[in-house]
């Protein structure tokens, strides 16, 4: 899930339409609407605020490790 990881002036067109596609389900999924994808470790970040939903965007560079919700393979 990219949209969680990466920049979005690192990717090109194709990779900007799926991210796209991956927030509007991430936002579906926080909103209740969807009985997929619930428990996908990279949506912890958004619930952990008081307002999941009015949490985008909250991409920013930050120094450290990685986070518990990345997945690295």
């Amino acid at each position: 899930m990219r949209i969680w990881s990466v920049h979005p002036a690192q990717l090109d067109r194709a990779a900007l339409a799926s991210c796209w596609r991956e927030t509007l389900l991430a936002q579906s999924v926080l909103a209740g609407r969807t009985k997929g994808y619930t428990r996908h470790p990279q949506l912890q970040r958004w619930r952990a605020t008081p307002e999941p939903l009015a949490a985008h965007p909250m991409l920013e560079l930050v120094d450290g490790g990685i986070e518990p919700w990345e997945i690295v393979k």
